[in-house]
Parts: structure tokens; C-alpha cells; sequence
């Protein structure tokens, strides 16, 4: 069981602080049930979601672990580039619902590749692609961010930063 003040990753919320666990005072709900009283970091709002609710949870990773993931995303591969929207939204959704910065950094990069190859004729990438970058990123950043110490609007270029460096090294 989490304690009051941890930081986690919860479902599709992304990172919360544990600002509370306590029974409901609500005639619905069982008298004798905890919940956790969660504030998400990059929206308004208030979760209430059961001690023992089936959503995923997960303590957030440390600073070493994000900057010791940073360190591997040259050797993270890109994944099946799918045509098929439905075969799309699928991979999509199962990478996501790891809620595995490895795997977020995979969907993040395959998009990216996409989207290079996708400039070379004009195009553009589908909407999916789109949306799932937008969304490995909100999570992935939003988890570096609060882990390293940095706003999280810094953290694409800080990593772009890292990776380079990282890149250049292996050059020389």
C-alpha cells in the first residue's frame, strides 16, 4: 500500500501525489472501503480510486533509472510501422498500457520515424500516430519531469540533448 504524499503512475492519468487515503463518506459506497485520494501533477482535478482498484498503479521510477533509460534510447528500436488503423490502435494500446518508459520511448520513436519518412514524400502521419506520440509523450515526460527535477515543457529537449551527446560519443 502507497503512503500519503508518494508520487505514481496511475492508469492513463500519468503522475499523481497521494494526497490522501481514507474511507468514503458516501451511502453508495462500503463504509469499511479505502481509497486513495489522488492529484494528478499535469491537470486540475481530484482521482478517488480504490486501495485495492484493478487500475494499474506504480511508484514512479527514480532519477537514476530515467537518466539510465535516456542513456539507452539510441539502442531502443523503432517497432512494426502497421498501415492498418484498427492493427495500429492496437499495437498502439498495448504498448501504452505497459506504462513502461521503454515501451512509451518505442511508440515515441517509431512516430518520429514515421513522420521523417513520411516528410521525405510530403505526407504526413495518420491521426493515430499523432495522437499516441502526443500521449507516450504527456506520460513519459510527465514522469521524467517530476523525477528529474524539471518542468516538464524542458524534458523533450533535455533528452534530444542527452541522446545527442550520447550519439556523438559513439561516433568518436
Amino acid at each position: 500500500m502507497y503512503k500519503v504524499n508518494d508520487l505514481i503512475v496511475y492508469g492513463n492519468e500519468g503522475v499523481c501525489r497521494i494526497e490522501a487515503i481514507e474511507v468514503m463518506n458516501v451511502t453508495a459506497v462500503a463504509n469499511d472501503r479505502l481509497y486513495y485520494v489522488l492529484k494528478p501533477l499535469y491537470r486540475n482535478g481530484t482521482v478517488y480510486t480504490p486501495v485495492d482498484t484493478k487500475v494499474f498503479m506504480r511508484p514512479v521510477i527514480s532519477a537514476h533509472d530515467a537518466q539510465e533509460i535516456i542513456e539507452q534510447i539510441p539502442t531502443i528500436e523503432t517497432d512494426i510501422l502497421y498501415s492498418s488503423a484498427n492493427l495500429l490502435s492496437e499495437h498502439y494500446d498495448k504498448a501504452m498500457e505497459r506504462h513502461d518508459c521503454k515501451y512509451l520511448i518505442q511508440v515515441i520513436k517509431t512516430v518520429y520515424l514515421k513522420n521523417q519518412i513520411a516528410a521525405t514524400k510530403n505526407k504526413k502521419v495518420s491521426e493515430t500516430d499523432r495522437r499516441y506520440m502526443k500521449k507516450a509523450e504527456e506520460m513519459l515526460y510527465g514522469e521524467f519531469a517530476v523525477v528529474l527535477e524539471m518542468q516538464k515543457n524542458e524534458v523533450k529537449a533535455y533528452v534530444k540533448e542527452k541522446v545527442t551527446e550520447i550519439e556523438l560519443s559513439l561516433i568518436k
